[in-house]
């Protein structure tokens, strides 16, 4: 990055500028398989295409997919709008060389571009950016949308993880457990065998006897897609401990053909607004209504999630008894 100053040797803008040092466009974007990015801070970021199409950060975890969806048409799409004038070519190339971030994109381990990503213009609606190689930066942008760049080349490694918690197809489990040791009745065992059919056992492993298949099949659709809202980065080694002891108040787990586990604890969340519930002031609520912390096994982060979306993992084992249909 030190080096991006000695690049820039001004020419003329008003002299016309080789096509091959104006294009950071890259027209077939399913042909990278590698993207390395970097900022002066130290930060970086890999991006490594699998042989299963999915995206791996720095080599830890899969990328999520809409920033890395974006970043690619962002790749594909960008054109100059104009060259930084003799006027702005002092101050653009002083912050560029301290605060841009290197962009190298790759095919088959052969680098295809390296570019550097700078700061917005004045209007948000255009980035500055330096083709290597090339003799001046440009003002890029996307036609048809209004605003900058910079953010969708973005090296915090945090923001590259996916969100998801449960990402399964449901012929890849064989069975979930759900423990709820507050209220045990409601704890079931789902097991799925390899004929594909289906039992739900009770907390003490009684068989029940007559279940809705539809009900199944759709309770084991909704571990495709279960996500955490965001990293509880301020969980302190008091606040963990103090929630370890008090204890979740339910237990997943998902165990995959092959044996693979995984193991998710949810606590509960205190409420840190009124205690009191909205137009009832006999009802204490000490507990956030809409929000909880989990724990995944293995994980030393923990999360916080929104009962919205995870309710839809508890239930109990009632909910999978056929309804009677009045005749």
């Amino acid at each position: 990055m030190a080096c991006i100053a000695g690049y820039f040797v001004y020419t003329n803008s008003n002299s016309t500028i080789r096509a091959e040092l104006r294009d950071f466009a890259i027209s077939d974007t399913s042909a990278v398989d590698k993207i390395f990015m970097a900022d002066r801070q130290g930060h970086t970021i890999l991006l490594e295409k699998k042989a299963t199409g999915d995206w791996s950060v720095n080599g830890k975890f899969r990328a999520r997919q809409d920033i890395l969806s974006n970043l690619l048409f962002t790749m594909k799409s960008i054109e100059v709008r104009s060259p930084v004038g003799k006027n702005l070519y002092n101050h653009t190339m002083k912050l560029m060389a301290s605060n841009s971030v290197k962009v190298e994109i790759y095919s088959k381990e052969q680098l295809l571009k390296t570019y550097y990503v700078g700061h917005p213009t004045m209007d948000n609606l255009g980035t500055f950016m330096y083709l290597e190689g090339s003799s001046v930066p440009f003002i890029m942008n996307i036609p048809g949308f209004n605003g900058f760049l910079t953010t969708r080349y973005t090296v915090n490694e945090s923001e590259w993880k996916t969100k998801l918690v449960f990402d399964y197809n449901p012929r890849s489990i064989t069975k979930i457990s759900v423990l709820d040791p507050l209220q045990p009745d409601s704890s079931f065992t789902l097991q799925i065998s390899t004929d594909s059919t289906y039992s739900i056992l009770t907390k003490d492993g009684a068989s029940v006897s007559s279940i809705d298949i539809a009900k199944v099949s759709a309770y084991l659709t909704t571990y495709k897609s279960i996500y955490y809202e965001v990293v509880f980065d301020g969980i302190t080694k008091e606040m963990k401990d103090s929630l370890i002891n008090l204890g979740p108040f339910n237990t997943i787990t998902v165990t995959l053909a092959g044996g693979l586990e995984k193991q998710v604890s949810l606590y509960r969340k205190k409420f840190t607004g009124s205690t009191l519930a909205p137009d009832d002031d006999d009802i204490v609520r000490p507990f956030d209504p809409d929000r909880f912390y989990l724990s995944v096994k293995g994980d030393k982060n923990w999360y916080i999630c929104q009962y919205f979306q995870w309710n839809k993992l508890l239930k109990t084992p009632s909910y999978f008894i056929p309804i009677a249909r009045a005749k």
